[in-house]
């Protein structure tokens, strides 16, 4: 008996001593897979963050300009971040525009500083070279035949009113006229769209996608709205009146957008509260999502996502993630 019991121990010693490789070889598999998904989520991050810099760098229809003769290239998102300038009328698609035999669309005024006008328009931030105390007073006068208030305030001037009449003719007219859901609404209301976004109140939207009109197909969404600019998405639930806005032009190309100046709001709501908009909780936070097979989509939470034929599905939905609350309803 005791030579069997000592061989049992001996075969039990020698089976926990495998059990105990055999863990050894996992933990060590978990290391290696760890290391690796760690090295592929680092390689996703920066890929992200190069295709973001390729989109916003990146057009394949840049647009032309010509002050005063000299040529400048840029794009539509660049010339519409502020939507009251004079650019940002002028392309807002209300105006009828041609460009020149070249393609390119004539300004007259001096060229020689408007690269300090565009780059602060890229970035919102003015590089000036410290021994040309004189390009001060120049671009100020630049910047208030430009309309970029923002601009003129930097420089020290005093911004000046835009004339109605540089936007529309009529003061007496519905913003979104075009709308359905938004036009049977009391002005006051949705002028809270245009305050939003630092719009005169009279400011006129174009609609370039309706639903019951082009269809709710992802397909037809993008055909009617990639490239066109910063643009509100309006939705109608039962009583409710909702949306986003998204600052940059929509894309079939899949990738997150930086939601900084995007928002996500309420018009009408079942618990009476008045127009809010509810803002990312930082500004580094994903906000809008392009991708060929999705309608409008909001948040890395889906905060608000329209799904394919909505119409006759009942998949999309709301759910608060990237945007802050603070109604709690």
């Amino acid at each position: 008996m005791s030579k069997l019991q000592n061989g049992n121990n001996d075969q039990s010693q020698k089976i926990e001593e495998k059990v105990n490789e055999l863990f050894n070889l996992i933990n060590e598999e978990k290391e290696c897979i760890k290391e690796q998904r760690d090295l592929l989520e680092h390689e996703r991050l920066t890929f992200e963050q190069i295709f973001k810099k390729v989109q916003q760098v990146h057009v394949s229809s840049p647009i032309q300009l010509s002050i005063g003769g000299t040529k400048f290239s840029t794009t539509l998102d660049t010339l519409l971040k502020y939507r009251n300038s004079f650019f940002g009328c002028l392309f807002s698609g209300y105006i009828s525009l041609k460009p020149d035999k070249d393609g390119s669309f004539f300004i007259d005024r001096d060229g020689t500083h408007f690269h300090y006008i565009l780059n602060y328009l890229r970035t919102g931030e003015l590089v000036l070279p410290s021994n040309k105390p004189h390009l001060v007073k120049l671009l100020l006068m630049e910047a208030e035949f430009y309309q970029i208030e923002s601009l003129v305030d930097l420089l020290g001037g005093k911004p000046k009113s835009p004339k109605a009449s540089t936007v529309l003719t009529e003061q007496t007219f519905h913003p979104f006229s075009e709308s359905n859901i938004l036009s049977n609404e009391r002005p006051s209301l949705v002028e809270k769209l245009n305050e939003w976004v630092g719009c005169e109140s009279t400011q006129k939207w174009r609609l370039v996608y309706k639903g019951s009109r082009d269809g709710f197909q992802a397909s037809k969404f993008h055909l009617n709205s990639d490239n066109k600019g910063a643009s509100y998405t309006v939705v109608k639930s039962g009583k409710n009146i909702f949306g986003g806005y998204n600052p940059h032009s929509w894309s079939s190309v899949g990738g997150w957008m930086n939601g900084k100046d995007s928002f996500l709001f309420s018009l009408v709501n079942v618990h009476n509260i008045p127009p809010i908009k509810f803002l990312p909780k930082s500004e580094a936070q994903s906000g809008p999502y392009c991708h060929a097979e999705h309608l409008p989509l909001f948040g890395e939470g889906n905060d608000l996502r329209i799904f394919d034929n909505c119409n006759i599905n009942a998949s999309s939905y709301s759910y608060f993630f990237s945007y802050a609350n603070p109604t709690n309803k």
